[in-house]
């Protein structure tokens, strides 16, 4: 079922908009800080929208549906996970995040231990913004292909393209400002008019108890060892994600950002159980599915009348854009700041730095489509990028802030050992073991340890310098 010319309208001319503002934010970014940072000032009212935005995407909206179409409520786990890993992250560093000023994850891993472990770090954190790049972008070709009737591959490409033009001309001021479009949208979409109208065609809850499995209704079976997984990958990496940092460090103070996080996380986790009873409604409509992602998007050309399904699939492509922009931006940011300014010109202005990072991002960008062309999948591709992230640099990272006894030579080793366990255990066990994860984190906890242990103690002048900082008013 291809989408009425009314629908399509409706959703280009919301793409040419993103466009028409990331060359308003090229106007307006006139410091390193603008582009990379928004300035500093987003206040709370703005600020949750743009947080939330950035948690869910293709994989909460697309890869979550899907989960609902095969599981049931218990596909919510996914997304819920990636809520709790943000209320963590509200609660436990998001004000030592603001008090440090920082652009990146690579940045404060360097003042912590040393630049080594910090260009590493920023490395690894690098490869994890760019797949999250990456699942976005199968998501949104997904549904522009169900919407247009056109090939997938050519509406992914046609996507990245998109990302890659306005991300880049506007930076961190454009992607905010589009992420608050994009979170006003989806929500609209999700709440007030998918499920609703959804429910509505499928004769109430009393007949879609009825008409499905009572499994479908059990928030667990989806089976504890994929919720464990979950908790591992999700929970653990959302806390230190490059995407979800530079948000952080957008923040006007530090209470925004306090708060702003928390709440954020309590709407990721209703907004996940939305989109898996979302796939539950698809699945008694339209059973049968061969791929179970494209669930949303027939399900709103299915129910919704003409027009307005055109508004809730440009609430879909929002959510995946929101995050595509924001995980482009945030491994360019890496690159640019922790490689590229450590090591290769360190003296530049902002101005070069600015450019350099929309290079980076046009750089990163075709990577972006190739991957996305050659991956296909939103979840497998999502757990190649946790992983990573998550088994590789989640001990030294909560150690930088909650063990002062660790050093700088833990760190590396802990970074460069759990990374080559958790690749070894990809190879070997693949994408559906919660293995690698488990693997990593062993591996990483006990060279940070150790090492540390052998090393120490760090090095006082530093370790003082870090601590004010952490406890510096987060306001000029």
């Amino acid at each position: 079922m291809v989408a009425s010319p009314i629908d399509i309208g409706v959703v280009l001319a919301y793409v040419l908009g993103m466009v028409g503002l990331g060359y308003w934010g090229y106007s307006r970014s006139e410091t390193l800080e603008d582009y990379l940072v928004a300035g500093r000032n987003v206040p709370l009212w703005m600020y949750v929208p743009v947080m939330s935005a950035v948690i869910l995407g293709g994989a909460s909206t697309i890869g979550g549906g899907g989960l609902g179409y095969q599981y049931g409520i218990s596909g919510a786990w996914l997304v819920v996970c990636l809520g709790l890993g943000t209320v963590a992250l509200g609660l436990l560093v998001s004000t030592n995040l603001a008090n440090l000023k920082a652009y990146s994850l690579g940045e404060v891993l360097e003042r912590r231990f040393d630049r080594y472990s910090g260009t590493i770090g920023a490395v690894i954190a690098g490869v994890y913004a760019l797949t999250i790049a990456i699942t976005q972008t199968i998501a949104i070709g997904k549904v522009l292909s169900v919407l247009l009737g056109f090939d997938q591959t050519a509406m992914i490409v046609a996507a990245g393209v998109i990302i890659v033009v306005y991300t880049g001309l506007g930076g961190m001021l454009t992607v905010t400002i589009t992420d608050f479009v994009q979170w006003c949208i989806m929500t609209v979409g999700i709440f007030l008019l998918a499920i609703p109208l959804g429910l509505g065609s499928v004769g109430g809850l009393s007949t879609l108890s009825a008409r499905l499995d009572p499994s479908f209704f059990d928030p667990v079976a989806i089976g504890w060892d994929t919720i464990w997984g979950y908790v591992l990958l999700y929970v653990l990496g959302i806390m230190i994600g490059q995407d979800i940092w530079q948000r952080v460090f957008t923040a006007r103070d530090a209470e925004v950002a306090r708060t702003g996080t928390v709440v954020a996380g309590a709407y990721a986790v209703v907004y996940g159980l939305a989109t898996a009873f979302l796939g539950m409604l698809a699945l008694v409509l339209l059973p049968g599915l061969q791929d179970p992602e494209l669930a949303l998007p027939r399900l709103i050309l299915q129910v919704i009348p003409v027009g307005l399904s055109g508004i809730v699939l440009a609430g879909f492509i929002s959510a995946m854009m929101s995050t595509a922009d924001s995980a482009l931006l945030a491994s360019s940011t890496l690159f640019t700041n922790d490689v590229y300014r450590r090591f290769i010109d360190p003296d530049a202005d902002d101005r070069t730095y600015t450019n350099v990072s929309r290079a980076v991002i046009v750089a990163l960008g075709a990577v972006m489509i190739y991957a996305a062309v050659r991956i296909g999948n939103v979840v497998d591709a999502l757990v190649l990028a946790y992983d990573l992230l998550t088994g590789c640099i989640f001990v030294p990272v909560f150690g930088a802030f909650f063990w002062k006894r660790a050093t700088w030579q833990g760190a590396l080793v802990s970074i460069v050992g759990s990374g080559a366990v958790v690749v070894a255990s990809l190879w070997l066990y693949g994408f559906a073991s919660n293995l690698p994860i488990i693997y990593g984190l062993a591996t990483s906890l006990a060279l940070f340890v150790a090492v540390s242990l052998v090393t120490g103690p760090p090095a006082r002048d530093k370790l003082d310098r870090w601590l004010r900082n952490l406890d510096a008013p987060s306001m000029d």
